[in-house]
C-alpha cells in the first residue's frame, strides 16, 4: 500500500513538472517568436531607412555632380564673354547750359555740342546674365544677350546697358546673402537635432 502510494506520488509529482516543464517551454517559444517577430520588423524598418538613405545620397551625389558640370560650362562661357564685352558702360548725360532771361538760344549756340557729365557706372546685359546665371546654374539671356544671332550682333546687343546700377546689384547681393544666411542657420539647427536625436535613440 505505501509502495502504491509513493508510486503514485511520484506519478502525480512527475506529471506536475512535465506541465511546469511544457507550460514553461510553450511560454518560452511564444516570447521567442514574438521576439523573433519584432526583431524582424525592426530589421525591415533597417533595410528600408538605409535604403532611403542610400538612394538620398546617390541623388545628392549626382545632382552635385551635374551642377559642378553645369557651373563649369558656365564659367567657361562667361570667361568668354567678359573677354569681349564689359560689365559695366558710363552714362553721359547732357547739361544744357543756362538762358538768361529764360530767352530761347541762338542759332549759333542751337548747334554748338551740349557738354555732357559721367553719371557714373551702369550695368550691360551681359552683367545681368552673368549675374543670374551665376545665381541659378543656368544660363538664360537677359534682354537681347544670349539671344539667337551673329556674334557681332551678340555682342552689341550684351554690351547695351540695362538700366541697372552697381547699387542694384549690390542691394540684390545683400538680399541673397541675408537668404544664404538664413538657410545655413535653419540647417544647422536641423543637423543639431538629428544629431541630438541620433544619440538618444542609439543602443
Amino acid at each position: 500500500m505505501a509502495t502504491r502510494l509513493l508510486a503514485t506520488i511520484v506519478l502525480a509529482f512527475a506529471i506536475l513538472s512535465a506541465g511546469y516543464w511544457w507550460g514553461h517551454t510553450a511560454t518560452d517559444n511564444a516570447w521567442i517568436a514574438k521576439q523573433a517577430k519584432k526583431d524582424k520588423a525592426a530589421d525591415d524598418a533597417l533595410a528600408k531607412a538605409n535604403a532611403r538613405a542610400d538612394k538620398a545620397a546617390g541623388n545628392y551625389l549626382q545632382e552635385h555632380l551635374d551642377q559642378e558640370d553645369r557651373y563649369a560650362i558656365l564659367n567657361a562661357q562667361y570667361s568668354d564673354l567678359r573677354g569681349r564685352v564689359p560689365l559695366v558702360v558710363h552714362r553721359p548725360v547732357p547739361v544744357a547750359g543756362a538762358c538768361a532771361n529764360n530767352a530761347a538760344p541762338q542759332d549759333v549756340e542751337r548747334s554748338a555740342p551740349v557738354p555732357v557729365v559721367d553719371s557714373g557706372p551702369g550695368l550691360t546685359l551681359a552683367a545681368v546674365r552673368m549675374w543670374n546665371g551665376s545665381l541659378s546654374g543656368v544660363d538664360a539671356p537677359a534682354g537681347a544677350c544670349g539671344l539667337a544671332g551673329t556674334a557681332a550682333q551678340a555682342d552689341a546687343a550684351c554690351a547695351q546697358d540695362s538700366g541697372l546700377t552697381i547699387d542694384d546689384a549690390w542691394a540684390n547681393h545683400a538680399s541673397n546673402a541675408k537668404a544664404c544666411a538664413e538657410d545655413r542657420q535653419r540647417y544647422q539647427h536641423l543637423i543639431d537635432f538629428l544629431n541630438a536625436n541620433k544619440k538618444t535613440t542609439s543602443p
